[in-house]
This record gives structure tokens, C-alpha cells and sequence, in this order.
């Protein structure tokens, strides 16, 4: 596929929201969803400019803004750890009021369970797709999907009585 202009506006009518919206849910940070979406998508670009094929541009967005925000995340950490050996106090964001419950458990997850959960629940990717953009097996894709499931449940105060239904499901190639 080219990514050209006509390409580009597509993507941003139909797929950036809600690419946007689930990285920021694996993140915590909207910003930072924002500003990975947005660079993975210039990058997108850029390698269709020098001839290099993408095959699925929601799917290559979604990996690069993934990546791009962990990497984030790992820089900050960094940071963090700096300025605590250099009793430097860190900027703390201010928490926001209209946190909704799901967030604060999807936040509590491991970055794992939290990136399988938003791509199989939040994007409806199939547990191969997640897999890919994820880089693991989709044996670990169920995994994490099963003890994220597992802690929303329990944090939630909800029964999942659908438990393994959805992942035989899924091997089946129904949503």
C-alpha cells in the first residue's frame, strides 16, 4: 500500500481517534498517544516515500505508536531514577478527577496484560493481530488476556463467567 495524502486523510477520519484513545489507555497519558499516533503515522509516511511497501497502515501505526511509547515510558523511568540519585524532586502530573474506574484498573495492569487487553477488547484485533503488533506468540497474547481479565474482574467487582469462551471463539475467527 502507498501511504499518500488520500491515504493519510483516510486514516485520520476513520482509524486515529480510536488508535489514538487505545494507546492512551495502554500509556495513561493522551499526549503521549497523541504524539506517537501522530509520528508513527509521519513515519509511516516517509517510508512510503522512498518505496517501501506497508501492507496495513492501521496495523503499522498501531506497532510504531506502541514502540514509540514505550519507549517513552522507559526514557521517563530513566529520568525518574536519575533524579532520585540526585535528589532532584520529579514533576508529579496532577491527577484528574474524571477518571473513570476502567482506567484505574487498566492503569493497575502490567503494561502487558494492559497492551493485550486494549488491542483485543478496545481495537478488536484478533488474538493474531495483537500477537504481531505485540511481537509475541498468541499463546502469550491469551495468557495476558486471561489474567487481565482475571485482575479487571477482581478489581472491578465483576464475574467473568465468559472466561476461555471468547479465545475459542477467537481461534474460530468469530469477533
Amino acid at each position: 500500500m502507498r501511504v499518500d495524502e488520500v491515504a493519510i486523510r483516510e486514516f485520520l477520519h476513520t482509524s486515529y481517534p480510536r488508535l489514538v484513545a487505545a494507546v492512551a489507555l495502554t500509556s495513561g497519558s493522551r499526549p503521549a498517544a497523541e504524539d506517537a499516533v501522530q509520528e508513527a503515522l509521519l513515519r509511516a509516511w516517509e517510508r512510503s516515500e522512498k518505496g517501501e511497501e506497508i501492507d496495513s497502515l492501521e496495523g503499522w501505526v498501531t506497532a510504531v505508536s506502541l514502540n514509540l511509547v514505550r519507549s517513552g515510558l522507559r526514557r521517563m523511568r530513566s529520568e525518574r531514577r536519575a533524579r532520585a540519585r540526585l535528589h532532584t524532586p520529579a514533576l508529579a502530573e496532577p491527577p484528574t478527577a474524571d477518571r473513570i474506574d476502567v482506567d484505574r484498573a487498566l492503569a493497575a495492569l502490567p503494561r502487558r496484560q494492559r497492551e493485550a487487553a486494549v488491542l483485543r477488547y478496545y481495537l478488536q484485533l484478533s488474538t493474531a493481530d495483537a500477537a504481531k503488533v505485540m511481537r509475541v506468540s498468541e499463546g502469550t497474547v491469551k495468557s495476558n488476556l486471561a489474567r487481565a481479565r482475571a485482575a479487571l474482574s477482581e478489581r472491578l467487582g465483576v464475574i467473568d463467567d465468559r472466561a476461555g469462551e471468547e479465545e475459542e471463539a477467537n481461534d474460530r475467527g468469530t469477533p
